[in-house]
């Protein structure tokens, strides 16, 4: 983007998780910064009515945006790389948009957490996706959504949270504190699986387990801490997985590691020595920022570069 656009008109970047959406509208000479919180975004659903719904509630809060021609650099889960721009310019244009950047989440969180550096970052969140850059290749590992990946994230945890629910309810399993803590929100837990499944925010709902399952580790239950300690390995797999990819497997590479997983002791134990065992020569390190900065980074990202390949731009003409 030029910075006579970026100068003149409203900077919106967008961080769209399944959980919630967060808008920030950068500072500048149309007047101080701010943030909208929104609803989550549903992989399985098209994006673009869900961006305008956004929008709807960006407008509501900030009606200055309206008739601004504003850009909006949103990073979004569930956006394929080669995802259309112009539908989803289309469904903001009523909204004052001007001009779009879209790219999956994965790209904005490596390039809030890591920059121009090559490494690779992993965040987990709901979800969970590792990116990692080359010199001369990018590569995705996992972030293939609730049902069939994410492994090591929120949802995952409180997936296994519930099973163990269960499997300790049937007998199967040990007992476990995480039947109070979870298993009592069910007026009969054998009718729970059916209240989940017709849930339509069930991704979020399991999710949001994830933080009882690390309390209930913190304080020794057994079952708990050993769901911490695999999904931990989990993300150390996909995180030593991304540097093999890209031809970093054995150089002395940064690791950023982003999300509210990661603010499990015991999950980043166990990452920490899955990923000494995996890629030893990696090195941790704090991300410089997160998925939003990284979101409103895309206008800086060279067209022609293994990310900018990844990042869709659509304009109104």
């Amino acid at each position: 983007m030029s910075d006579v656009v970026r100068s003149e008109s409203p900077f919106l970047a967008v961080d769209a998780g399944q959980s919630s959406t967060r808008v920030r509208c950068e500072p500048g000479p149309w007047g101080p910064g701010w943030m909208v919180t929104s609803s989550g975004v549903r992989t399985a659903l098209p994006l673009a009515p869900q961006f305008a719904a956004v929008m709807a509630d960006v407008v509501a809060a900030h009606p200055e945006v309206t008739g601004s021609h504003c850009t909006v650099a949103i990073g979004s889960s569930g956006a394929r790389d080669d995802e259309d721009p112009v539908p989803v310019l289309a469904a903001l244009k009523p909204y004052g948009v001007g001009r779009v950047l879209l790219a999956h989440d994965s790209i904005t969180s490596y390039l809030g957490a890591l920059g121009d550096q090559l490494g690779v970052v992993t965040a987990a969140g709901t979800g969970v996706i590792t990116f990692a850059v080359g010199p001369t290749a990018a590569a995705r590992v996992d972030g293939w959504g609730w049902l069939l990946g994410d492994d090591g994230s929120a949802f995952w945890l409180g997936r296994e949270a519930m099973r163990a629910v269960l499997r300790a309810h049937d007998g199967r399993g040990p007992a476990t504190v995480l039947s109070e803590s979870i298993g009592t929100e069910f007026d009969d837990i054998e009718q729970a699986y059916l209240q989940l499944h017709a849930d339509p925010n069930k991704v979020a709902r399991i999710a949001g387990w994830a933080a009882q399952v690390s309390l209930a580790a913190e304080a020794g239950d057994h079952v708990s801490m050993g769901i911490c300690r695999r999904a931990g390995a989990q993300l150390a797999c996909s995180t030593a997985t991304g540097l093999r990819r890209v031809g970093l497997g054995d150089e002395d590479s940064p690791v950023a590691l982003l999300g509210g997983v990661m603010r499990s002791a015991l999950i980043r134990e166990s990452l920490e020595i899955g990923l000494d065992r995996l890629a030893p020569r990696a090195r941790i390190v704090e991300p410089i920022g997160e998925g939003l900065d990284g979101a409103a980074a895309l206008p800086a990202v060279d067209p022609r570069s293994a990310l900018g390949r990844r990042v869709s731009r659509a304009d109104v003409s």
